[in-house]
């Protein structure tokens, strides 16, 4: 269902088409219903279809482009610099500012993006805190700045993901490789890597839409309480340390360490892909630098030579053997 609304947006202003997916239980029933069940115990422990690239801005120092299926993240990260005087104080570790930006197209309902820029920055924050030495800048700030280009679903994993590939690539330091992942259980459905109508249908669950007809509504009239929640966990493997897990929804204890040790793997699968990443980049950093070694060490012995001509020869002479006669001017 399509609705017009009046929206006032620094990115974009006037009447906009937002779309809403579901509005009633009948919409939430149907769209439950066109989805692909994957039951309550899912097999296949793999993330998304993944398009990653460190490097690809070379206008700042680090940077990073991330496709997860369709949802499309791009990071910038900026060395550390010292913090303003208005805001300067004392403190024995830096400060990471993570700035979260929709582009104009990236969402339909533009009312709600200035809210959740602010909730995926602090949430960005809170996850990047425990993987970056922050001892080494005191009293400096590290700015990290994020552009979302497309929201299908898994936006904080991916972003948590792609600025960890960018902090590698601006060269700073960090305890180990951050890697994230989200999964959702709805229905006694486990959804791995849910997508942006998944997402939607279980935070309409959350909002009081509950399905009609469903199997579950009669367990929740006799007082038990249907499980529907969503989990996201950003982890270093090395350390086997959780850098953040953040969970929405109403979960069972035995529910939410299920679906930690789904996300776990998927973020070891994740894990491998951004080392291959990041070692290519690194080996196409070193083909370049020595490439320009080498070209340098041309110029130089280039020079070198014309040197000793000069030397050898004297400047009039050197000057006149250098000058060849144009051969289609007759003199």
């Amino acid at each position: 269902m399509l609705r017009v609304t009046q929206t006032k947006n620094a990115l974009l202003d006037g009447a906009t088409i937002a779309e809403d997916l579901y509005t009633t239980p009948k919409d939430c029933e149907e769209g439950f219903e066109s989805l692909e069940l994957p039951g309550k115990n899912p097999k296949k422990l793999s993330p998304r279809s993944t398009f990653l690239r460190a490097g690809v801005l070379t206008t700042v120092r680090g940077s990073a482009y991330m496709e997860y299926g369709n949802t499309k993240v791009m990071a910038i990260v900026a060395p550390p610099h010292e913090m303003m005087r208005a805001t300067a104080r004392r403190m024995n570790m830096g400060v990471i500012n993570c700035f979260v930006n929709f582009a104009a197209f990236a969402t339909g309902e533009l009312e709600s993006v200035p809210e959740r820029e602010k909730h995926l920055g602090s949430m960005l924050s809170k996850a990047l805190e425990p993987v970056v030495c922050r001892t080494e800048f005191l009293n400096f700030q590290l700015d990290i700045r994020v552009l979302i280009l497309d929201d299908d679903g898994c936006l904080l994993s991916t972003a948590i993901n792609c600025c960890g590939v960018a902090l590698v690539e601006c060269g700073i330091s960090t305890y180990d490789l951050v890697t994230a992942s989200t999964a959702c259980i709805y229905r006694d459905n486990v959804f791995l890597n849910p997508t942006a109508k998944e997402e939607e249908l279980l935070r309409k669950h959350r909002g009081g839409h509950a399905l009609a007809g469903s199997e579950n509504s009669s367990s929740t009239s006799t007082g038990a309480p249907q499980e529907h929640g969503l989990i996201t966990t950003a982890s270093m493997d090395t350390f086997d340390q959780l850098a953040q897990c953040q969970q929405c929804g109403y979960l069972s204890p035995g529910t939410y360490v299920k679906l930690l040790d789904y996300t776990l793997a998927i973020n070891k699968s994740l894990r491998q892909i951004i080392r291959r990443v990041l070692t290519a980049r690194i080996k196409e950093q070193h083909e370049l630098d020595v490439r320009e070694k080498a070209e340098s060490a041309l110029e130089d012995q280039r020079l070198a030579e014309i040197i000793e001509r000069l030397g050898r020869q004297g400047l009039d002479e050197f000057i006149q053997s250098t000058i060849k006669e144009d051969p289609f001017v007759k003199r």
